[in-house]
């Protein structure tokens, strides 16, 4: 073998994919899905280094080829093995003879089966409600569980995604077996290792309920909530990612409980409503905003015209650059859509009305959002609601899409609006059976 054929060679297998020149190779390896990142890495070294990298997912984006991922918090399914279910998958092991059974023990083991049953269900209502991670891959409409490797993922803890970083942070809550307010921290590694959850440094308080941000690109804003004796807090503090370092913030105004965290213009960290320890069940009209450059808070009126309605969950935060504003986006029931937007500054606060299939079964649904694309032709939004709305009938011209009769699950859509006439469409997301849970709180990847 001659030098030239030898350099030609060791050129190939340098190479990302021999024979092909590494632009072309990389045209070919983002468009891979990402399910399939983990085998890829296992090809080779410089495999394993490339899809490791963040320029990869950069690159992924850049080219239309990253995927959207809804991340939620989700209760698992309890539902105990029927014991008829059973027994019907081995009755063709019977023989002629057994089958000739009396009447007195077929009722003798239907009675032993439906106490059996009936201690099983039991148990199951003993047992403390788990959680797991479900994500939607909205991109090819697929569903998948991950399930915690750190024992049981604390009730109502917020899922908290972190784009820079490509990272799942799963914050406070309570823990499912005592019900006190923890402050544990979980993060997931959604490039360099999406099966195993690490545990890393604890909030300063214990608190759930919270108002909760990403703020700039790598800190994480945490704000208001209850502690252990349901006492509301003014508390504040804020999480380095990347450093796994929390300091404190100045405390805010007020107390805050059941509130909803927003971040807006970059930086800046509003909590929305919440109730005080004398007033819980009552929600509060206005907001206070945290700014980073000032190290101050400030209040904000008549931002939340809802007093009995908690904020929680039907937030997506929006940014215009066309005009130049923020917008927050309510998804509300049918008793809340009379009122009309809210203009504060750069910050626009609109409702944007759910569909009648879901309104019609409760005036205020419980509602997850989550903000999937925007651009200045286009806005989607992802929602899920928690009366059982599915969306079968309707005769707004607005929903399209919205019938489904293989669901278990009901009440997860797709909401797109078309930003040159701000008409909007609606359109239903099957809900595979096991998945139908309502989550906690929700987050949203591009990866």
């Amino acid at each position: 073998m001659g030098k030239a054929e030898k350099k030609q060679q060791q050129q190939e297998v340098q190479n990302l994919i021999p024979g092909l020149p590494d632009e072309i190779a990389m045209e070919c390896l983002i468009r891979v899905p990402y399910k399939f990142h983990n085998d890829l890495k296992s090809v080779c070294q410089r495999w394993l280094n490339l899809i490791s990298s963040h320029s990869f997912y950069r690159e992924r984006i850049r080219s239309g080829k990253a995927e959207h991922l809804v991340c939620q918090v989700q209760p698992l399914p309890l539902s105990p093995p029927n014991p008829k279910d059973s027994s019907s998958a081995t009755t063709h092991l019977v023989s002629d003879s057994a089958a000739r059974i009396t009447s007195t023990k077929k009722d003798q083991q239907q009675d032993d089966d439906d106490h059996e049953l009936h201690q099983q269900r039991q148990e199951v209502h003993r047992t403390p409600l788990q959680y797991g991670l479900t994500i939607f891959n909205a991109s090819n409409g697929t569903w998948e569980r991950i399930r915690p490797n750190v024992g049981r993922i604390p009730m109502f803890c917020q899922c908290v995604a972190v784009p820079a970083s490509r990272k799942l942070l799963l914050i406070g809550g309570w823990d499912p077996t005592t019900l006190e307010p923890v402050p544990d921290v979980y993060v997931l590694d959604m490039v360099n290792n999406s099966s195993r959850w690490r545990r890393v440094k604890p909030m300063s308080v214990a608190r759930s309920f919270f108002a909760c941000a990403v703020v700039g690109a790598s800190t994480v804003c945490v704000a208001g909530g209850h502690d252990g004796q349901k006492n509301a807090l003014k508390s504040a503090e804020v999480y380095d990612v990347e450093a796994d370092e929390w300091r404190m913030l100045p405390e805010m105004n007020e107390e805050r409980d059941e509130c909803q965290g927003v971040c807006s213009e970059g930086d800046r960290f509003f909590v929305v409503s919440g109730y005080g320890t004398e007033s819980q069940g009552r929600f509060k009209p206005d907001a206070e905003c945290y700014d980073p450059k000032t190290g101050s808070w400030s209040k904000f009126d008549h931002v939340w015209p809802f007093p009995s309605l908690s904020p929680r969950g039907s937030t997506a935060t929006i940014t215009s650059n066309r005009l130049q504003q923020h917008q927050w986006l309510w998804f509300l029931g049918k008793e809340q859509q009379q009122n009309g937007e809210v203009v504060k500054g750069k910050i626009v606060s609109s409702i944007v009305p759910l569909p009648k299939s879901v309104t019609e079964g409760s005036s205020s649904p419980c509602v997850s959002v989550t903000t999937l694309h925007n651009s200045q032709q286009q806005q989607k939004v992802f929602v899920m609601t928690g009366n059982g709305g599915r969306g079968c009938s309707s005769s707004s011209s607005a929903l399209s899409s919205f019938i489904c009769n293989e669901c278990e699950g009901e009440g997860a859509f797709i909401m797109e609006r078309d930003m040159s006439n701000g008409n909007i469409k609606w359109d239903h997301v099957h809900l595979p059976v096991g998945f139908s849970g309502f989550p906690c709180s929700a987050s949203f990847l591009l990866i």
